[in-house]
């Protein structure tokens, strides 16, 4: 009967104790499986998303229609079976204010398009292209905070309905206040046309004002088409 030699039983071990080292190893690995990228939520938006709370708030952006000038839209989606509501957008660093608005009521089990009414204006030190920190405060207590981008009214968004300021003459006003105005108005048209020649020989020709704000015109192509 053959007999191993010292050397090759200890080899014989080794290999045994690394063979069973390796049994736990794979089978931890294969229960790794359970939190794959194709299972979690992917919502395709433009905007800032938070869904840590009871509502959330998706694709949440600042439409600006001028420096300093614009409204919140995106959408919320109650997760509660109660309705809720979105109370109040503020700003932690001071950027902005929103105008006063009428609670968001938000159904249970539902959601709700911001890009509807009623508008949310907000108003502060912000333009296109910039990143705004904002919090929006529901009736649950809960607060969501959000870095929200500062977008133009170009392209999908020329059909989202902008503020608007409305002025009211004040009561008692008379004739003569309204005629007056109407022609310093007459005057501005005079003064406009008389300098049209000098603000195309400036390059302001076509759409005026700050560039910024200018559609290209084309809309800008997606990432995969490069």
């Amino acid at each position: 009967m053959p007999h191993l030699r010292p050397t090759a039983i200890r080899q014989h071990l080794r290999a045994s104790a690394l063979l069973l080292a390796l049994v736990p190893a794979a089978a931890t690995l294969t229960s790794c499986g359970f939190d794959y990228p194709t299972d979690r939520v992917n919502t395709i938006a433009g905007g800032e998303n938070n869904r840590d709370h009871s509502v959330d708030a998706l694709g949440i952006r600042v439409l600006a229609t001028e420096k300093g000038e614009g409204r919140l839209i995106g959408a919320l989606a109650n997760n509660l079976d109660d309705a809720a509501s979105l109370d109040t957008v503020t700003s932690p660093d001071g950027r902005f204010q929103a105008a006063e608005f009428e609670p968001v009521e938000v159904e249970g089990r539902a959601g709700v398009n911001l890009t509807n009414e009623p508008v949310i204006a907000l108003s502060g030190d912000f333009t296109a292209g910039q990143v705004l920190a904002v919090e929006l405060t529901f009736s649950t207590g809960e607060t969501a905070s959000l870095n929200v981008p500062v977008v133009k009214a170009c392209f999908q968004y020329t059909d989202v309905p902008t503020p608007e300021a409305e002025e009211s003459p004040a009561e008692g006003e008379s004739d003569t206040q309204g005629e007056a105005a109407d022609a310093a108005a007459e005057e501005e048209v005079d003064a406009a046309e008389q300098d049209e020649a000098g603000h195309d020989e400036a390059g302001h020709d076509e759409e005026g004002g700050d560039a910024t704000f200018n559609c290209a015109d084309e809309a800008p192509s997606p990432e995969s088409a490069h």
